[in-house]
């Protein structure tokens, strides 16, 4: 009599194939969260249009600079621009959980993207302190209140700045390192 058989262990998935799933199901949850962040944007857009913040700003005696102005212009644009983004990056991720070559390709894309992005908002950081600077009156600039706010507005910008570039950084380390793993060719062989 022989004794009975066990069935086969189930094969386990391989380190690429791992790495594969654990990117793609983050990304997934990223995706998703960004998609409810421009819904929430979008809502509040729509609030902001029937509140004439800009007008309040103006009959108070405040400038509103340039910057304030064009993103007040644009913020549904740049708001639906989010949205279409997050919804894409959710169609990428999606394709990559399931092995697609479009998905791993779009995927790459946006690392590289997003890391070259982060770089090109650094200058930003710099206009919009000045753009904070430029809302106080010059009579209150010129007090000692006012030298005061200066230098915390002097210390928010280079903290804003070192913090921002940093990050920049290891986030383009990242991305790199994830663009290469995804390079490999034990990866590349599970896409079709």
């Amino acid at each position: 009599m022989n004794p009975p058989q066990l069935p086969p262990l189930p094969a386990t998935p391989s380190a690429a194939a791992s790495f594969i799933a654990v990117t793609a199901k983050l990304s997934l949850l990223m995706a998703a969260l960004a998609i409810a962040w421009s819904l929430l944007q979008l809502l509040l857009v729509a609030l902001m249009g029937h509140m004439d913040i800009l007008h309040a700003m103006q009959n108070e005696g405040l400038p509103v600079p340039p910057s304030m102005l064009w993103l007040s212009e644009h913020a549904l644009s740049l708001s639906v621009l989010g949205l279409l983004l997050s919804i894409a990056f959710l169609a990428v991720s999606w394709a990559l959980l399931k092995h697609r070559e479009w998905g791993r390709i779009g995927f790459v894309v946006f690392l590289v993207l997003v890391a070259l992005a982060n770089f090109a908002f650094l200058p930003l950081i710099h206009g919009m302190f000045d753009s904070m600077q430029a809302m106080v009156p010059a009579e209150f600039l010129n007090s000692p209140q006012g030298l005061e706010m200066r230098v915390q507005l002097r210390v928010g910008l280079w903290t804003s700045l070192i913090t921002s570039a940093v990050t920049a950084l290891a986030l383009a380390v990242l991305h790199g390192w994830l663009v290469i793993k995804l390079s490999r060719p034990d990866v590349r062989a599970l896409f079709r």
